[in-house]
């Protein structure tokens, strides 16, 4: 999962209310109107990460930072807000932005606790023509982002337990393994379905499939949103149960 990690309802309300902005008057101004920059960081809290939008200062890259942001760009127009397009456009863009700062394949990159956020203009910038669309990468830890590590790139897997991925938690949220947790990522493997499968081709597939790619008797495994399976995104992924 990317993004929101499952949006809730709480959560499409709070969309649904950033865009209900007013139109752009004639002749405003610039679609990048208050876009922040690539290479931009931030103190994001894992709260924000679920909003519209997010418009705290930026600060410094060299010190403590939980948010970095990896791609702007401006929307096509006739793209609404609230449109499935958007959306579709804003995972594949930012999963696309997240490898490459991971220095990691499409498989290599769910095998690690990063993860994306995207975030539109504010329903004030929307109105005076703003229309821009940004990524942010960030390191999940469970209910918190962690501080990214100054160098992004995972190189080969194995890959270092401060960006490693496991599950901690009775709901199983991703975090570095680094923190406390109860399962580990050691699989990821390529679902060669022409279609989507349904939730039970999933269960069946992860029990086939990870039972080889695990080394506990007790495994667990996670497959990849419809949004995120448009966009390419086909991992089965595999956890081994751990005494950490």
């Amino acid at each position: 999962m990317t993004r929101r990690l499952g949006t809730s309802a709480a959560i499409m309300g709070l969309l649904a209310a950033a865009f209900t902005s007013t139109a752009p008057a004639a002749g405003a101004a610039d679609p990048l109107l208050g876009a922040p920059v690539v290479g931009q960081c931030s103190d994001m809290s894992r709260a924000e990460l679920d909003l519209p939008s997010y418009g705290e200062p930026a600060v410094d890259c060299a010190g403590t930072h939980t948010a970095l942001v990896t791609s702007v760009l401006t929307l096509p127009d006739g793209l609404a807000y609230d449109s499935a397009d958007l959306t579709e456009l804003a995972v594949g863009t930012c999963s696309d932005a997240q490898r490459q700062a991971a220095g990691a394949s499409r498989l290599g990159v769910r095998l690690t606790a990063y993860a994306i956020g995207w975030f539109i203009p504010t329903p004030e910038q929307q109105a005076a023509g703003a229309r821009w669309l940004r990524c942010d990468l960030v390191l999940l830890g469970g209910a918190e982002l962690l501080p990214l590590p100054g160098t992004l790139d995972v190189g080969k897997f194995p890959y270092k337990s401060t960006v490693s991925r496991c599950l901690t938690g009775p709901d199983y949220a991703v975090t570095a393994c680094s923190e406390k947790h109860t399962y580990r990522a050691t699989a990821a493997i390529k679902t060669k379905a022409r279609r989507y499968p349904s939730e039970k081709a999933w269960k069946r597939l992860g029990t086939d499939r990870c039972r080889s790619a695990t080394t506990s008797r007790t495994y667990r495994f996670s497959w990849p949103s419809k949004v995120d399976w448009k966009v390419g995104d086909r991992a089965l992924v595999c956890y081994t149960q751990t005494k950490k």
